[in-house]
């Protein structure tokens, strides 16, 4: 208990030490506002917009479009890395387009899917769902098949059924494997959002950022990334939550 306080506290007084080397900077050596605003402007910025409203509605729309595409890419990604997992042959077949497409600049379709889908939530979702399926989709394959043999032999002299075998053995084994993907896949989901919102939206957290960026407003601009920075943070805290309770039971969280 004392350790996490202790922890806690660290990081918090890192927190201060940044601030008043900002704050010093700016003062000492005069800095223009356009250029680097002292850390109350931000401060400040950031209760017009809350006051405004403004930051509610964009924030809730970046984290709407985060929650489906999230949620679409992870389902797809665990249901097709499980199939591909378990037929070797069509694994093999798809590999090479699994490659290409895992390994080509997906953030580059973001004007493709505009222009497909709009500028409304589906294009954002689409790119989300993409670039979160593959990190998924390649643990939850790693995950079953890192499933020892013998494990399937017990499950059989046991009379387990095909499902028992799915849930019970293959999908526990893979959970380990299966929460690094999703852990993963939610940081690019987040990067994706902001990126499709950049390229065209109506509303959205990238829509603030193009926003400041069109009317030189940095104090704007910085306010809303370090809004993005912290939605991540908390995002993958919860995750990692969510990760520690799921896995009580694996060697990783071993105290």
């Amino acid at each position: 208990m004392k350790k996490k306080l202790g922890i806690k506290l660290m990081s918090f007084l890192v927190l201060v030490a940044i601030v008043v080397v900002w704050k010093v900077m700016v003062t000492l050596l005069k800095m223009p506002t356009h250029i680097l605003p002292p850390p109350e402007d931000i401060l400040f910025k950031f209760i017009e917009l809350i006051r405004n409203s403004v930051l509610q509605k964009n924030f809730l729309a970046t984290f709407e479009e985060i929650v489906i595409g999230f949620s679409a890419g992870a389902g797809l990604g665990i249901v097709i890395g499980y199939i591909l997992a378990k037929v070797e042959l069509l694994e093999r077949a798809l590999s090479p387009y699994i490659l290409i497409f895992q390994t080509a600049p997906k953030i580059s379709l973001a004007p493709l899917f505009v222009l497909w889908f709009g500028l409304g939530i589906l294009s954002k979702v689409v790119l989300i769902a993409l670039v979160t399926l593959f990190p998924v989709m390649i643990n939850m394959i790693l995950g079953v098949r890192s499933t020892e043999k013998n494990y399937y032999h017990l499950m059989r002299v046991l009379g387990a059924r095909p499902w028992q075998v799915m849930l019970k053995l293959e999908l526990m084994n893979s959970l380990p494997y299966l929460m690094t993907g999703l852990r993963v896949g939610l940081v690019l989901s987040i990067t994706a959002a902001v990126i499709g919102e950049m390229m065209g939206s109506r509303a959205g957290l990238g829509f603030l950022l193009i926003l400041g960026n069109e009317m030189y407003d940095i104090t704007l601009l910085m306010t809303v990334i370090l809004v993005i920075s912290l939605l991540s943070f908390l995002l993958d805290v919860g995750m990692k939550k969510l990760q520690d309770r799921l896995l009580s039971w694996h060697e990783s969280s071993a105290k």
